[in-house]
């Protein structure tokens, strides 16, 4: 009992279960909003809304891989002024870079939808993505600050007021009967900017004319170039099954298997929240040279995310009837692929966790090569799959990709894990 006393004293748990918490409960809003289209409207504008959310994702990793994960390494190098120097002229660099780039995306996007009149009537949808990705980007921008500084009661808070938005709007949605695609894209726009309004009040972030701007982003830019190449692997290999089954099979199929995701949505993204507290802990941990004490931090959290998994999805596959029985009878065909999505969540975990790890130890090179072996894997099965399976082809192409991810990042973790060993018995060996 002493030692888990200590285990939990020293590793702040009461704050990663705040964290982990939090997170659950922005699974629980993005769940809301996927289940009450899948449930209210038609099949294709379910699918429509899949399609606009992937996109929203892709942005959004793009901004992390960019500005959040660097920061996330690099801050805990830096003291005092310099520290403060360096978040700010992040913050402020972040603007000249994304607000620029959203817009043209924004532009082109419209021009693209207008050319065809097939597509002609998704303008208005198009414009609403790109202003509720500047708002979610923002949103991340502010939780990750609030990371770094291990206020995870701001973050619950931030997250609470999401749910509350959500959860309130729908029900609005609902009662008159207006639930599509775009309204939906409204409403997880409404979300993340109250919790964006409420992070600017927590951070209490003051203007600085002392800023550093290009070196700050020239600094960022280091591990950026890397984490981008495995950003875009694995946004290519996490999404690719949704292009690959809207084209070979169509918007309906991919709604089904969409729909069937969104029940284990909440282990997903409890992983993704996890690696913000990982990388913050471990950092500093890193700094202090605790590898061994990092390396236990990273096995607990592994093995109660994997817990936490068997314990959901056990309670998902007695509650599938049910859960299907929500959606209505034209999803009545889909408790095979909620199956499947289980098995491909326990992959994934361990590969994400393993690879968060790496992200701790700044061995973004090596994992981006790694990310692009399982992308590439993953793409070329997924078609293969798709048409030899139809649906269970590609979250079956998803499981191959993630398995051997998971293997190699196991392999480099190991390997790190070594070299850091290495020095120690040449000294040993020297005396």
């Amino acid at each position: 009992m002493r030692k888990i006393s200590i285990f939990i004293r020293e590793n702040d748990i009461r704050k990663i279960v705040t964290a982990v918490f939090s997170q659950g409960m922005l699974s629980i809003a993005n769940m809301v909003i996927g289940i009450v289209i899948a449930k209210f409207a038609s099949k294709n504008e379910y699918g429509l809304y899949v399609f606009f959310f992937s996109v929203i994702g892709i942005m959004g990793g793009y901004h992390n891989a960019i500005i959040n994960a660097p920061l996330m390494v690099i801050v805990n190098s830096k003291e005092g002024s310099e520290r403060e120097r360096y978040i700010k002229s992040v913050a402020m660099g972040r603007n000249y870079f994304f607000v620029p780039f959203l817009l043209i995306g924004s532009l082109l996007f419209i021009f693209y939808s207008s050319l065809s009149s097939s597509q002609s009537h998704f303008v208005l949808e198009s414009v609403l993505m790109f202003i509720v990705v500047m708002l979610f980007v923002s949103k991340e921008f502010l939780r990750t600050l609030l990371f770094v500084e291990l206020t995870t009661s701001s973050v619950f808070f931030m997250d609470t007021l999401m749910v509350v938005t959500v959860t309130v709007g729908m029900y609005v949605l609902i009662a008159r009967n207006m639930v599509n695609c775009f309204t939906g894209l409204g409403i997880l726009g409404a979300g993340y900017l109250s919790s964006y309004l409420f992070g600017k009040v927590a951070y209490k972030y003051t203007s600085s004319k002392d800023l550093n701007i290009r070196e700050a982003l020239k600094e960022n830019w280091l591990h950026a170039k890397w984490i981008i190449l495995g950003v875009s692997a694995s946004l290519f290999q996490n999404r690719s099954y949704i292009y690959v089954v809207s084209a070979l099979l169509g918007l309906s199929n991919l709604a089904d298997v969409s729909a069937s995701r969104l029940f284990l949505m909440p282990i997903g993204l409890l992983n993704v929240s996890s690696a913000k507290i990982i990388v913050a802990k471990g950092s500093m941990m890193v700094a202090r040279n605790e590898d061994g004490k990092f390396r236990k931090f990273l096995f607990v959290f592994m093995l109660s995310l994997l817990v936490i998994w068997f314990i959901y999805f056990g309670a998902v596959l007695l509650l599938s009837d049910t859960l299907i029985g929500f959606l209505g009878e034209k999803y009545n065909n889909t408790k095979g692929l909620i199956v499947l999505w289980g098995a491909y969540f326990f992959i994934y975990t361990m590969r994400f966790i393993l690879g968060t790890g790496i992200v701790v130890y700044k061995r973004f090179k090596k994992q981006a090569k790694y990310d692009i072996i399982g992308a590439v894997l993953t793409l070329v099965s997924s078609v293969a799959f798709v048409l030899l399976m139809g649906r269970a082809g590609a979250i079956f192409s998803l499981m191959a990709g993630e398995g051997l991810v998971m293997i190699l990042y196991f392999k480099l973790f190991l390997g790190h894990q070594r070299d850091l060993a290495a020095p120690a018995k040449v000294i040993e060996v020297a005396g």
